[in-house]
């Protein structure tokens, strides 16, 4: 009986995402028995195999309608959880789920080009345009013999365009597609690969997108073609690297403690590059290391237990950044801190994060927003009749507040017109300002709008945050933003959502509650729909990355 070898092995998509719950298979070479599974929560495939035997590993991806082998290897291969047999899909992940399997209606046919420069010399990974005479460019670049292949319809007119030491594109080469061509069709660049100098201004990140400012950073450069290797020390996380385009460097980011981190390819593509953003395999907390600590921090966040489900859960960064691509990094970052803050106020199901996400969602304008705008203007609204309607019960208890209710209405509506329309500041603080607190509103703010005076009074002593004397920390502090919007959720009206969300009993992904939700967190049904379509939304997310809840 052969020895059996435990293989690890961990899949990813073309942007580099790991990927969860996909239909995967490991099979020896010609052989038609096969070992079916699905990828687990780390993205991690683990099979056995007999020693010295050709193995294939296929995958079926969203919408793919088979498998296909995506690695061949020698099952002697060694791997581990730490260092698995990476496999990677030729697509993101989202293209995938994007993507309608369809039958070409119309043949299309290929044709080889080859780029070198004025001197004949090859020029591998050079960035191209194509496009069909007279339409919308696409970019590539030429594989490492100088080759691209062009995809198009037959006998169609496309244009080649080229990159310049100017670093604009200018159109070399027009051809007919005629049937396609397997001998390449030679284009000559005007200049020598001499002249294609490269300066990239590059940000260090770790892998959850926050900014890599460690002082006294030190960086090797290693341009991998001619072996040429520079060092360089940097304080602000950002390196200026000067290259050649198509030249692969290879990027060395070392620890205080001259640890080397796991170094990171870098082809430039642009004469001039100034945005160029760089994921190193680290997690930091803050900017600097503490004086002998070496070691960089990983950001310290929890998990909770369900109490439907028994799921324990921790959020990352990929599920964030999935359901809220607008928000800034910084607020990305802090949303991991959720279930943190969940667990220091009792709430603590999947129901509940779902829905807390949707609804912050909409009240901070797709997590855009901790700030309630209240600059209604003149132009927008036409008459004081339609700012009036808006918020009539506030209206009218701010002019009591003021000693203006013995207005009429007529006189609320001039008022309203000559001093509170296109006037952010008056208007706060005629609905939500305190008289003990002068030069200050309590408008909606934070991850769920924390609302009113009161509501600002309350939440501060339930949570012993200033926010009473400093109600901007609610838009400018990303950690209170969300704690206010939890202490919210769980306290508003002795826990009314918690017991709405606790008794919901059908699918995670429906919108049963959503309504009676949004009047507690709103007040009303202001943007109702838009609720109940973010929950949907978010809750498929979820359930693609975490699986559902019981």
């Amino acid at each position: 009986m052969s020895h059996l070898i435990t293989i690890f092995s961990k899949f990813y998509d073309k942007s580099g995402q790991r990927i969860i719950n996909l239909n995967v298979k490991s099979r020896y070479q010609g052989s038609s028995r096969e070992n079916q599974q699905k990828t687990d929560e780390k993205g991690f495939f683990i099979f056995q195999a007999s020693s010295n035997r050709t193995i294939e590993i296929l995958a079926k991806p969203p919408n793919a309608k088979e498998y296909t082998v995506l690695k061949m290897m020698n099952s002697s291969v060694s791997s581990s959880a730490s260092y698995p047999v990476k496999v990677y899909l030729p697509k993101t992940i989202e293209e995938y789920r994007q993507e309608n399997i369809k039958i070409l209606q119309s043949k299309t046919v290929k044709n080889l080009f080859k780029v070198v420069d004025r001197h004949g010399k090859v020029m591998s990974n050079f960035p191209i345009q194509s496009r069909p005479k007279g339409k919308n460019s696409f970019e590539r670049c030429t594989n490492q013999e100088g080759l691209a292949e062009i995809e198009s319809s037959p006998n169609r007119d496309i244009e080649i365009l080229v990159l310049t030491s100017g670093d604009t594109f200018v159109l070399k080469k027009s051809v007919n597609s005629g049937s396609g061509s397997e001998q390449p069709i030679l284009i000559q660049l005007d200049e020598s690969c001499d002249n294609f100098k490269s300066l990239s201004t590059i940000t260090l990140l770790d892998r959850n997108d926050n900014k890599y400012n460690v002082a006294k950073t030190n960086v090797e450069i290693l341009a991998l073609e001619s072996k040429e290797k520079n060092l360089i020390s940097v304080s602000n996380g950002k390196l200026a690297v000067r290259g050649y385009i198509g030249k692969w460097l290879k990027i060395t980011v070392y620890k205080p403690d001259g640890t080397p981190l796991k170094s990171v390819n870098y082809l430039p593509k642009r004469i001039k590059e100034s945005s160029v953003k760089l994921h190193l395999d680290v997690d930091v907390t803050i900017g600097s290391t503490a004086k002998n600590e070496p070691n960089i921090n990983k950001p310290i966040t929890e998990s909770i237990t369900c109490m439907t489900c028994g799921k324990s859960l921790k959020l990352d960064i990929d599920f964030i950044k999935n359901i809220a691509p607008k928000a800034k990094a910084e607020f990305q970052a802090a949303l991991l801190k959720l279930p943190n803050f969940m667990k220091k106020y009792g709430v603590n199901s999947c129901r509940d994060l779902v829905n807390i996400l949707a609804q912050g969602k909409i009240e901070t304008e797709n997590f855009t927003k901790l700030r309630e705008s209240l600059n209604y203007t003149k132009k927008t609204f036409k008459k004081p009749e339609n700012i009036y309607r808006i918020s009539p019960t506030a209206i009218n208890l701010g002019f009591e507040r003021r000693g203006m209710g013995g207005y009429t209405r007529q006189q609320k509506l001039n008022y309203i017109w000559n001093h509170l329309a296109d006037n952010d500041a008056a208007y706060g603080f005629h609905l939500y300002g305190n008289d003990k607190y002068p030069n200050r509103d309590y408008r909606g703010r934070g991850l769920l709008h924390l609302t009113h005076f009161i509501g600002y009074e309350d939440c501060a002593k339930g949570t012993g945050l200033d926010i009473v004397n400093n109600p901007n920390l609610l838009e400018n502090n990303y950690g209170v933003a969300i704690e206010t919007g939890i202490w919210f959720w769980k306290n508003k009206k002795n826990g009314k959502i918690v017991s709405l969300t606790a008794g919901e009993s059908i699918k995670i992904d429906s919108d049963s509650i959503t309504t009676s939700i949004t009047h507690l967190v709103n007040g009303g049904e202001m943007k109702l729909n838009e609720r109940k379509i973010a929950k949907k939304e978010i809750a498929r997310k979820f359930i693609f990355k975490y699986g559902t809840c019981k």
